[in-house]
């Protein structure tokens, strides 16, 4: 019984890895028929056909077009989230630590769009501007942000009054950069050290933190 337990235990993993491989198949070949065609142009037939599936195989994992469009979007909010995480579990000061994150954030916003076209494709206007996509991404990311406000405020660096309060504000700031940034229309002519430093003023002024006494930041 007890090796027929494990044998179980085994097959069970195999049969798991080959499902998550054929899935990600299909979100592959989507994300790249998304960029290429555009969301509208692309079927379902389209998706199979490129994955090198059936049509059949690829109904018995995503009953709709919409599905396989959100697991291509929470395959690009993953890849995003799982880095500011390393960034937000950095041991450094926690007043550079705020300050990475929010430049590692669009950053990595920037990376996404580049590395999947232009904003000028119809699936990444869509991909970052529905709601309903964002809506766990968003969550995450204002606990990051809480989390590392906390931080530095438990430890007597931050002055505010009201952690989850100053965590949503520059959380919603922060999203309302994102467009302009990614389509450079910010911070033109600048130097990335004129950037930082300006950048930092508002975040440092934010969190009641003196940052004149860390000029080495």
């Amino acid at each position: 019984m007890h090796f027929f337990h494990i044998f179980s235990i085994f097959v069970t993993l195999i049969v798991i890895m080959d499902t998550t491989k054929t899935e990600q198949q299909f979100i592959s070949a989507a994300k790249t028929l998304f960029v290429r065609k555009g969301y509208d142009e692309t079927t379902m037939i389209d998706i199979a056909q490129e994955a090198g599936l059936s049509r059949r195989t690829l109904y018995s994992y995503f009953e709709s077009k919409v599905e396989v469009f959100q697991a291509v979007i929470n395959s690009e909010v993953e890849k995003v989230l799982t880095q500011l995480e390393e960034i937000a579990r950095q041991n450094i000061p926690v007043q550079q630590k705020i300050v990475e994150f929010v430049f590692g954030y669009f950053r990595l916003i920037k990376e996404t769009v580049d590395r999947n076209g232009t904003l000028r494709s119809g699936f990444f206007r869509n991909s970052w501007g529905l709601e309903h996509f964002r809506k766990a991404f968003d969550l995450k990311q204002k606990q990051m942000l809480q989390d590392i406000i906390s931080e530095g405020k438990t430890t007597g660096v931050f002055d505010v009054v009201s952690v989850r309060r100053t965590a949503e504000i520059m959380h919603n700031c922060m999203r309302g950069f994102e467009a302009p940034y990614i389509r450079g229309k910010i911070w033109q002519g600048n130097t990335r050290e004129e950037i930082r430093f300006e950048a930092r003023r508002l975040i440092y002024g934010a969190l009641g933190y003196n940052s004149e006494t860390n000029k080495q930041l």
